[in-house]
């Protein structure tokens, strides 16, 4: 088993852990992009199909399948991180440390915005 596909396993468990009732097909798909994207560490497309574990006959059929993958109106940002977004402020609001959320606004593409939550944490402080 190659490292993109191990990578993906572990995505799965976590991903069936949290959200048991997403559709299988769509993690099986999102677990090979996530899995290849860790491995490669990029979020280039292009990059990212030459990786991917597909039985496809040609090898460029890869970045279409991957692009329609990313289109797919099940998938959203909210469904997918907001169970490991909530676990992560629960583990930090039970260590009573302050959590301070920097944003940053990207584009992907001209159509597909990023906002990016970076947490920093410390011990918590009276105010």
């Amino acid at each position: 088993m190659g490292t993109v596909r191990q990578l993906a396993e572990e995505v799965r468990r976590g991903l069936n852990t949290v959200l048991p009732d997403l559709r299988k097909t769509v993690v099986n798909k999102v677990v090979l992009a996530v899995g290849a994207m860790i491995e490669m560490r990029t979020p280039n497309t292009a990059e990212l199909a030459n990786i991917l574990p597909l039985d496809t006959e040609r090898q460029d059929m890869r970045e279409p399948w991957l692009r329609r993958l990313l289109k797919n109106p099940l998938l959203s940002n909210e469904v997918l991180l907001e169970p490991w977004a909530r676990q992560a402020l629960e583990e930090v609001s039970q260590n009573e440390q302050t959590v301070l959320l920097t944003l940053g606004l990207h584009a992907l593409a001209p159509d597909r915005p990023l906002l990016r939550q970076t947490p920093l944490f410390s011990p918590r402080r009276p105010l």
